[in-house]
């Protein structure tokens, strides 16, 4: 996987995921890490076409949140 070839918002999503999986204490990033650094990004795609969709951001985020809980920690 190249990131470079990756769009800027994609690069800061993944390097964001990184970042909650270490304050997590999780060792890997996980689809949940990808998925809460998407509804966290300023400006970003994700939150908007939710709230378009009429989608309620801060729970589904919430939620994410719990299964990042979840996963196993070192």
């Amino acid at each position: 996987m190249d990131i470079n070839k990756f769009t800027e918002k994609a690069q800061e999503a993944v390097r964001a995921a990184q970042t909650v999986a270490t304050r997590y204490g999780n060792q890997q990033i996980e689809v949940e890490h990808l998925l809460y650094a998407l509804l966290d990004q300023a400006g970003g795609l994700v939150p908007s076409v939710l709230t378009r969709a009429g989608v309620n951001v801060e729970p589904l985020k919430q939620a994410v949140e719990n299964e990042i809980n979840r996963l196993p920690k070192v």
